[in-house]
C-alpha cells in the first residue's frame, strides 16, 4: 500500500508538471510540491525523469524563441517604469530613474523643469515629445540630468501604452562599440582609419585627451582631427557624432520592440565558428591590466557603470562566454565541462598575448574560476570571488540561505531533469509576460538582489545576454545552474594560487557569515566585506572592486 501511495504522489506531481506547460509561470509553486514529494517517496526515480525530459521537448515546440523575444524580458510586474524617464501627454513626470537623474528638482507628479532641456531648442524638444506617435521611428533627444549638468546626454524617445494611458518614455543611449557596425559605418560615410579610431574611442567613453595620449599626439592635434570629422559628417559636436552613430546602428539593426534592444553580436571570436570556437567580450581600458572574468548565470555582458569604472582604473576585462553560450562551442557537461573549460582558456590567453592575469568570478561563475585555479594555476596571479557562490557541503550550510534558495538547490540535486524543465519554463514565460514571477520567487527575502536585477541597466544586459546566449542552445544556463548547485568543494582544497573572497554586507545569495565559515573550512584568508552591496557586487560597488583588483595585480 505504501508503494502505491508513493506512486500516486509521484504521478500527481508529473501530471501537474504537464498541466503547467500551458501556463509556464505555474512551475514556480510546483518546486515546493516536488520537494515534498521527494521526501515522501524517498527519491524521484528515472520514470519521472523521462516525463520531465518529454516536458522540455513540448515546451520547445510550444514556445520557440528567437533573439528578439528577449526584448520582453521584464524583472518586475510594473512595466511603466521600464525606462529612465516617463511623461504623460502634458509632460508631467510619471517615472524617473534616480541613477540617471539625481536632481531633486525632477519629481513624479510635477511638470518637466526648464533645466531639463537645452534652452536653445526647448520648444522644439517639447513639441517633439508631445507629437511622437506610437508607430513612429525612434527619435533621439538630448536632455540634462541635473541643474549643474552642462553637457547633457542623449535619450531615445518612444511611446508606451499601458491600459488607457499613453506614456512618453525616454531611455538613455548607452552605446557600446560594435566592430560589425563600425565597419559598415566607415564604409557608408567613407571614414579614414584615424577617423574611425576616433569615433570608436568616443563611443567607448574615452576623452579627446586620452585619444591624443595613446596615439602620441598633442591635444590640439586631436581637436583638429575631431573638427575635420565633424565637417565631413556635417555635425557640430562630438555629442552629435555619438547621436549619429546611435541612429546609424539602430537603422541597420533588425526590428525590435524597443529602441534599446537589438540582438547582441559578439565581435571577438577565437577559433572556427560552429566547430571549436571561444567568443569573448572586452570591457574597460583596452590597454589596461588584464582581468579574466568568469561570468554568472546572467551572461558575460557588463553594465556601462562597471565598464566605465574598469576604464577609469586602467583595467581591461576579458569576458569569455562559457561553452554552450552563444558562439562558444561545447562538448561536455557537468564537472567535465568545468575541467575542459580550464584546459581551453590558456589558448585564448595565448592568442591575446597574456602571460598571467587575475581571474574574477561573479556568482555562478565561481566553480569555473576555481577549476581554472586548480588545474591551470600557472596562468593566474590570483583568483578573486566577487560575490561568487561557494559550495554547500554540509547540511548545516543550507541554514545560511533563504528558504526559496534552499528549494532551488535541492531540486537541482535530487531532480536535475526537473531543473531543466524549470529553466525552459522560465524562458517560455517571456512570451506570456510572466517572467518576473520567476525572478520575484527566487529573490524572495533578498531585497538587495531584487533591487539589482530590476535596475534599468541590468535589465538591458539581461535581454542582450539572453538574446545572444540562448537562441541556439539552452544547455549553457542549465549546466551552470546544476554545477553551482552541486557539491564542488573539491575545487577549493589546496589551491596553488592566492584566493580572495569579496562579499557584500547585504549579500543574501552567499551571506558574509557563510563566506567566513567557508574560508575557515578551506584554509582561505578572511573575506573582504564590501559595505552597501549585495551579491551583484560588480554593479553595486564597481569602484571598490576595481581598487581591490589593482591591489592584487600590484
Amino acid at each position: 500500500m505504501a508503494d502505491n501511495r508513493a506512486e500516486e504522489r509521484l504521478q500527481a506531481v508529473v501530471a501537474k508538471a504537464y498541466a503547467a506547460i500551458a501556463e509556464p509561470e505555474t512551475f514556480v509553486p510546483l518546486l515546493s510540491e516536488l520537494i515534498e514529494a521527494d521526501e515522501e517517496i524517498g527519491g524521484i526515480g528515472a520514470t519521472a525523469d523521462l516525463h520531465f525530459e518529454n516536458a522540455v521537448e513540448i515546451l520547445d515546440k510550444m514556445y520557440p524563441l528567437s533573439a528578439s523575444d528577449y526584448s520582453a524580458l521584464y524583472t518586475r510586474a510594473n512595466l511603466d517604469n521600464d525606462c529612465d524617464l516617463a511623461f504623460d501627454q502634458d509632460l508631467r513626470v510619471v517615472a524617473v530613474n534616480r541613477r540617471v537623474f539625481d536632481d531633486e528638482g525632477l519629481q513624479t507628479g510635477q511638470f518637466a523643469p526648464e533645466w531639463l532641456f537645452d534652452p536653445t531648442t526647448e520648444k522644439q524638444d517639447q513639441a517633439l515629445l508631445r507629437s511622437i506617435g506610437e508607430d513612429a521611428d525612434p527619435k533621439f533627444l538630448r536632455l540634462h540630468s541635473s541643474l549643474e549638468d552642462e553637457t547633457g546626454r542623449w535619450f531615445g524617445v518612444s511611446v508606451a501604452v499601458r491600459g488607457n494611458r499613453r506614456l512618453i518614455t525616454l531611455k538613455a543611449v548607452r552605446l557600446r562599440w560594435s566592430e560589425r557596425s563600425g565597419d559598415v559605418f566607415q564604409q557608408a560615410l567613407q571614414l579614414t582609419g584615424t577617423e574611425l579610431a576616433l569615433t570608436r574611442h568616443l563611443v567607448s567613453g574615452g576623452s579627446l585627451r586620452q585619444f591624443a595620449e595613446r596615439r602620441g599626439r598633442s591635444i590640439g592635434t586631436a581637436r583638429n582631427q575631431l573638427k575635420a570629422l565633424q565637417r565631413k559628417l556635417s555635425i557640430k559636436s562630438k555629442e552629435e557624432l555619438l547621436l549619429l552613430y546611435a541612429g546609424f546602428v539602430h537603422s541597420i539593426a533588425p526590428p525590435s520592440d524597443g529602441v534599446d534592444f537589438a540582438p547582441h553580436e559578439c565581435s571577438h571570436l577565437f577559433g572556427v565558428k560552429g566547430r571549436d570556437c571561444i567568443a569573448w567580450e572586452e570591457f574597460g581600458d583596452p590597454q589596461g591590466k588584464p582581468i579574466l572574468y568568469f561570468h554568472p548565470l546572467e551572461g558575460a555582458l557588463l553594465t556601462p557603470v562597471t565598464d566605465n569604472s574598469a576604464r577609469s582604473h586602467g583595467i581591461r576585462i576579458i569576458a569569455p562566454w562559457r561553452p554552450h553560450h552563444g558562439d562558444t562551442t561545447g562538448a561536455k557537461l557537468g564537472e567535465e565541462n568545468i575541467r575542459e573549460w580550464a584546459d581551453r582558456l590558456p589558448s585564448l590567453l595565448e592568442h591575446l598575448r597574456i602571460q598571467r592575469c587575475v581571474a574574477i568570478a561573479a556568482q555562478a561563475g565561481a566553480p569555473y574560476m576555481f577549476g581554472m585555479a586548480k588545474w591551470r594555476p600557472e596562468w593566474l596571479i590570483a583568483a578573486v570571488s566577487v560575490g561568487g557562490f561557494l559550495p554547500l557541503k554540509e547540511k548545516t550550510d543550507f541554514a545560511y540561505l533563504t528558504r526559496r534558495q534552499r528549494i532551488h538547490i535541492r531540486i537541482s540535486r535530487v531532480a536535475p531533469a526537473f531543473a531543466r524543465v524549470y529553466m525552459r519554463a522560465m524562458l517560455a514565460s517571456l512570451g506570456t509576460g510572466e517572467f518576473y514571477r520567476f525572478v520575484e520567487d527566487y529573490y524572495e527575502h533578498c531585497p538587495r538582489e531584487l533591487q539589482a536585477v530590476q535596475d534599468h541597466d541590468m535589465i538591458r544586459i539581461f535581454r542582450q545576454s539572453a538574446g545572444y546566449a540562448l537562441t541556439e542552445d539552452h544547455q549553457g544556463p542549465v549546466d551552470t545552474m546544476l554545477n553551482w548547485s552541486a557539491d564542488w568543494s573539491d575545487l577549493l582544497h589546496k589551491l596553488p594560487v592566492p584566493v580572495h573572497n569579496l562579499v557584500g554586507d547585504e549579500d543574501a545569495n552567499t551571506p558574509p557569515s557563510f563566506v567566513e565559515a567557508s574560508c575557515e573550512r578551506y584554509g582561505l584568508p578572511a573575506p573582504f566585506v564590501v559595505p552597501d552591496s549585495g551579491s551583484f557586487l560588480l554593479n553595486d560597488q564597481p569602484d571598490a572592486v576595481m581598487r581591490y583588483l589593482l591591489d592584487c595585480l600590484d
